[in-house]
C-alpha cells in the first residue's frame, strides 16, 4: 500500500483518462444520459449501460462499478450524487466515499473523478469540489488504501483552475 495517495488536478475529457478507473457523475437509476454519463456511453459503448441496468437503481449517495467497455480505463464507478433526490452535500459525500471504497475493493490504483453534481445537477463547482476534497482527505486519513493516484478533472481550463484552487486550499500544508 502506498504511503501517500497523490492527488492531482487535470483539465480535459475524463473519458480519455489512462488509468484503472474513472468515476461517472451518475443518477441513481444508472441511466447514461447527458454530461459525463453521456460521454461515457458514447465513447465506451453499449456494454456499460447493459451492466448499469443489472445494478440499478441504487440509492442516491451510493455507487456501483462496471466494466469500461471501449474506454482506456478498466472500470467505471458510477457515483449517484443525484436522481430521485436532488444533489446535496450528503449525496456528494456519500457517493464520493462509496466510490473510493469500491476502488479499494477492486484493487484500483489510479482513479479519476469529475466534480460530482456540478454539471447537469447544477451544484456550484467550488462547493462540490470542496465537499469532494474534504471527503477524499478524510477517507485517506482514516484508512490504508491501494489508491496511488487520484485525479480530479475539470472539463474546461477555467474549471480545472477552480478545482485546483479549492484542492490546494483543502490540502494540508
Amino acid at each position: 500500500m502506498p504511503d501517500q495517495t497523490r492527488i492531482r488536478v487535470a483539465q480535459g475529457d475524463i473519458t480519455e483518462f489512462q488509468g484503472d478507473a474513472i468515476v461517472n457523475a451518475a443518477n441513481n437509476h444508472l441511466k447514461l444520459g447527458s454530461g459525463v454519463a453521456g460521454a461515457i456511453a458514447s465513447k465506451g459503448g453499449p456494454s456499460i449501460q447493459r451492466e448499469c441496468d443489472e445494478h440499478g437503481p441504487i440509492r442516491v449517495g451510493a455507487a456501483a462499478i462496471t466494466g469500461a467497455g471501449d474506454l482506456a480505463a478498466h472500470y467505471v464507478i458510477h457515483a449517484a450524487a443525484m436522481g430521485d433526490e436532488p444533489a446535496s452535500r450528503a449525496s456528494i459525500e456519500g457517493s464520493t466515499r462509496h466510490s473510493l471504497e469500491l476502488a479499494d475493493q477492486h484493487g484500483i490504483k489510479t482513479l479519476a473523478f469529475p466534480i460530482l453534481a456540478s454539471g447537469v445537477a447544477g451544484f456550484p463547482l467550488d462547493e462540490a469540489t470542496r465537499i469532494m476534497a474534504e471527503t477524499i482527505r478524510a477517507y485517506l486519513a482514516e484508512r490504508a488504501t491501494q489508491i496511488e493516484e487520484l485525479t480530479l478533472y475539470g472539463y474546461s481550463a477555467a474549471d480545472a483552475d477552480a478545482v485546483r484552487r479549492v484542492v490546494d486550499a483543502v490540502s494540508p500544508s
